[in-house]
């Protein structure tokens, strides 16, 4: 886990869950419409709306989380769908989505910025 301010950002809880998802889906030939550079920003951007319900419960978390998400991928211009499904399909190379979870987690623990500090506003 990674701390992000007082939010504790576990990337590898999503990661885990759409690996599994896919374990659950027929495989696809197709290669996803998503850069990954894409796909890395939109998986950082969820694990952050995923921490601002820390401390929430129930019905308030599940409904924000589910507005915080759907903000998440209206900002990007992709459905829920796509994004999953793009998912799906790189999941199927590990060595590439590896390499994406690491580009997310990098956004995430070092602001983007590549110098490990959190940009000043």
């Amino acid at each position: 886990m990674r701390k992000f301010g007082h939010w504790t950002l576990d990337i590898g809880y999503w990661i885990l869950f759409f690996v599994l998802l896919t374990a659950c889906q027929s495989s696809s030939s197709n290669q996803p419409v998503l850069p990954d550079d894409k796909i890395a920003r939109i998986m950082a951007d969820l694990s952050i709306a995923d921490a601002a319900t820390t401390g929430l419960a129930g019905y308030a978390k599940d409904s924000l989380m589910h507005a915080y998400f759907n903000q998440v991928f209206e900002i990007h211009g992709v459905s829920k769908e796509n994004y999953e499904k793009d998912l799906r399909i790189v999941a199927e190379n590990l060595v590439r989505m590896e390499e994406i979870v690491k580009k997310a987690d990098e956004l995430l623990t070092e602001g983007g910025n590549g110098k490990g500090e959190i940009p000043k506003k």
